[in-house]
């Protein structure tokens, strides 16, 4: 089993749903952080969650965070991705687990917006139109794109539904970090 430490409630209930959509035999959990800043943050951060569940058995760890601003201790985001990645090769030599950083590119609403098909109407959707070619770089706020397109709030409700519905190959088609999180699952699916 992976347990993959998300952001928030939105990604708690989707990643599951994105996993187990191309691959259905990986099993996986995923641990609500409650913010961005609550993994990185220097102190306390997502170790803390990683030794507590390597305690109770989990071997293979998945940090799995957005690329659209960082958090205390870090600056920039050149300077979170180097800083986060020592941080997990420091923990896994420490436990002895298998722990991955993973970026989501700008946002995991940019893996969501870039599987929408136009005139779809799913989940509330309404005047979807043409999706950009490279969710990773526009919209430039895709939780505020994906609001304006419903009929309704965006939610976690609403992003587990659009994970169940969009279409997961044009998704990673306009989002490479998409590309790279299934191929990282399914490495770490082999191990």
């Amino acid at each position: 089993m992976i347990l993959f430490l998300v952001e928030g409630d939105g990604e708690k209930r989707s990643v599951p749903i994105l996993v187990k959509r191309l691959m259905d035999d990986v099993h996986i959990r995923c641990i609500d952080m409650n913010g961005k800043s609550n993994i990185v943050r220097a102190q306390r951060g997502f170790e803390d969650t990683i030794r507590r569940q390597q305690a109770l058995g989990y071997r293979s760890f998945v940090v799995l965070i957005d690329n659209d601003v960082t958090s205390l201790p870090y600056r920039d985001l050149m300077e979170e991705h180097a800083g986060m990645v020592q941080r997990a090769q420091t923990i896994s030599a420490e436990l002895e687990v298998h722990v991955e950083v993973c970026w989501a590119i700008k946002e995991s609403e940019s893996w969501l917006i870039g599987g929408l098909l136009p005139r779809v109407t799913y989940c509330g959707l309404r005047n979807v139109g043409r999706v950009p070619n490279n969710t990773e770089t526009n919209p430039p706020d895709a939780k505020r794109w994906l609001q304006d397109k419903l009929n309704s709030d965006y939610n976690p409700e609403r992003q587990a539904c659009l994970s169940s519905h969009i279409d997961i190959e044009e998704a990673q088609r306009h989002n490479s970090s998409l590309q790279s999180f299934f191929r990282m699952v399914s490495q770490m699916k082999r191990e």
